[in-house]
Order: structure tokens, then C-alpha cells, then sequence
């Protein structure tokens, strides 16, 4: 059996527990699936929460101490609370990103075995949220925020994609979430995330992408003080406003990569930064959703042959290695050269 070398421990394993959402964001790369996918080709039933359990059994036992619950809408499985209570004895740290419509109805989940929650929101402007979401539920997700403060939640971070239409929201936002900080005494923090590129979402991220280099640029203009942090996956920056840690994921100015890149013809915006594992039980370490790059842990899969499997993404993931500037790579690619700039 194969084992996250020391300083990849703090990979997170993405797990989906849904391949449904009730939102239809208009950023999402549903064309890809990313952890939600399972090809074509390898149609599979979703896995039951105990089927499941065992899947995070046997990838925790190859040095995974991290996991990120997500979808489509992982909240939406009836089963989570099964799920989320029997990964909190194998994980040291749990994670959940949601869009907070099924929320209040899983509080007491979330309180007992959930770390940090993750709530997406796109703008406090209900209509412009609405619009974003293609769903009126998202209007109300700054009041269910508030609601998970004050039954206690102690750790909250707020997803927010960064793009022409909502950038505006950002100062809006931090200010709500310094308010929490001060009413509840919640930790909440937020992370600004660069809209992602698929082939379904070209026209959109054509219209809409901005290079957060610019972002930081006119932070830095107003004073502010700008860090950055060494982590897997993409560049990642920070700064501090209103007492608000406001985080900043870069997927353009640097990934991680590895020897199955330099063969890719898709070339992902992202990079390689997790082991993905989606609701019906195939596991990779691509975002694309290429056949080749994957395999199907199903419920009649033997635990060595499992092991196998996994030891394989293991092995990938403990030699990725930090490339620069890959924006560069990609947008030639992609024909994206002078889309925004």
C-alpha cells in the first residue's frame, strides 16, 4: 500500500455525496462534473452511506487525514448525516461546501461532526444572487448564514467566485461577515474563488473572468497588505479588511502539475491538487472527464483490488509538481489569449 508522503498530508479528499443540486449556477462546470463525475462509460448506481464509508475507509488508510464533502449538493443526500458521522473518526478535519438551502434542516450534523463550513454565495444583492444561482432560494442564503451563527456553528468560510458581474459585492460582503464576527464571535472568513473555464461555460468565462492579479493590484493601490501562501493546487493569497481574513485561490499565475499534464490535450485551468471521489464512487486526480484518468471504486470492488487503484493516485499525487505562470499554457490552448485582456 502506497502513502501521502509527509507534505502532501494536507491534501484534502473532495468527496461528492450527491450527483444532484437544486441550483444552476451559471459559473458551474457541469459539463465536467469534477468530483460529481462518473463517465459515460462506466454508468454505476450511487453508492449507499455504507458503501461509502467503506471507500473513505480504505483512502484514509493511505495517509488522507483530510475531507472536503461536496456535490453537486451534498446536503441534498438523505444519508449525509450517516456519512458525515462515520468520516468524522477516520478524518482529522472535515469539510462541507454547500449552498445553504438544506442547511438549517442538517444544523445539528454539521455542529456534531462538520470542522469548517462552506457556504457559497454569490452576491448579497437578492436579485443579483438569484440571477447567479438561477434560483430564487439564493436570495435568502445571507439570512441562513446569519441563522448558522447563532445556533452556534463555529467556523464559517464564504465561497465567493470572483467575475465582472459581482465584483462589485466584495466589499458588501466583507462588511456582513466582519458584523457576524462582531454579533456572534463566529470565525468566519471568506474565500474568492477565479472563475473556472469549461468548453459548456466558454461563452461565459469569456464575458466574465477577471484575472485576480488585477484584483490584487487594486488592493494593494488602497493600502492593503497583500501575503502569499504556499499551499498545493493554486497559488493562494490573502489579506486582512475590517478583521476579516479574506482569502484569494489563483488558478492562473501558478497549479501543480504532473507527468499525465504533459500529455493532456484538455490542459485544466486547475491543475492537479486532490483526489476526487464522486458520489457513485470514481476516484481521480483530473478534473477533465477523461475515462482514462480514473476508476470506478464500486461496491463490488475487492478491498485489494481497491488499494490498487488508490495506491495509483497516491502515487501521482506525491509528485505533482509546482508549475508557473501555467495561465499562460492554458489560455494558449484554449484560444484565450486576448478574451480579457
Amino acid at each position: 500500500m502506497k502513502y501521502l508522503l509527509p507534505d502532501k498530508q494536507n491534501i484534502f479528499l473532495r468527496a461528492s455525496v450527491s450527483d444532484v443540486c437544486n441550483f444552476s449556477c451559471r459559473y458551474c462546470a457541469t459539463d465536467l462534473g469534477m468530483e460529481n463525475h462518473t463517465p459515460e462509460c462506466y454508468k454505476n448506481t450511487l453508492l449507499g452511506a455504507y458503501e461509502y464509508l467503506r471507500n473513505m475507509k480504505m483512502i484514509a488508510q493511505h495517509g488522507f487525514k483530510n475531507i472536503s464533502f461536496t456535490g453537486g449538493e451534498p446536503l441534498l443526500n438523505p444519508h449525509f448525516s450517516i456519512i458525515a458521522k462515520g468520516c468524522r473518526s477516520l478524518f482529522e478535519t472535515t469539510e462541507i461546501t454547500t449552498n445553504a438551502t438544506n442547511l438549517i434542516n442538517n444544523i445539528d450534523t454539521v455542529r456534531k461532526y462538520i470542522d469548517v463550513l462552506k457556504i457559497s454565495i454569490d452576491a448579497l444583492d437578492p436579485a443579483l444572487a438569484a440571477a447567479t444561482a438561477r434560483n430564487p432560494a439564493a436570495a435568502r442564503t445571507p439570512q441562513i448564514i446569519e441563522q448558522c451563527c447563532r445556533e452556534g456553528v463555529s467556523t464559517i468560510g464564504l465561497n465567493f467566485v470572483y467575475m465582472k458581474c459581482n465584483q462589485g459585492e466584495l466589499p458588501k460582503l466583507i462588511d456582513f461577515a466582519a458584523s457576524l464576527k462582531r454579533r456572534y464571535n463566529t470565525d468566519i472568513y471568506i474565500s474568492i474563488l477565479d472563475l473556472y473555464y469549461s468548453q459548456g461555460n466558454r461563452q461565459f468565462w469569456e464575458e466574465q473572468f477577471v484575472d485576480l492579479s488585477q484584483l490584487r493590484e487594486k488592493l494593494e493601490r488602497d493600502g492593503k497588505e497583500i501575503h502569499r501562501r504556499l499551499r498545493i493546487g493554486c497559488d493562494s493569497y490573502n489579506f486582512t479588511d475590517n478583521g476579516v481574513v479574506v482569502n484569494m485561490k489563483d488558478s492562473i499565475s501558478c497549479t501543480h502539475r504532473a507527468e499525465i499534464c504533459d500529455r493532456c490535450t484538455e490542459y485544466c485551468q486547475e491543475g492537479i491538487y486532490s483526489l476526487k471521489h464522486s458520489a457513485s464512487g470514481w476516484i481521480s486526480v483530473c478534473p477533465t472527464n477523461n475515462p482514462e484518468y480514473g476508476s470506478l471504486l464500486g461496491g463490488g470492488v475487492s478491498e485489494v483490488k481497491a488499494h490498487d487503484m488508490i495506491d495509483k493516485y497516491v502515487e501521482i499525487l506525491n509528485f505533482i509538481r509546482r508549475s508557473d505562470q501555467t495561465g499562460d499554457a492554458f489560455k494558449k490552448m484554449r484560444n484565450l489569449v486576448t478574451v480579457y485582456e
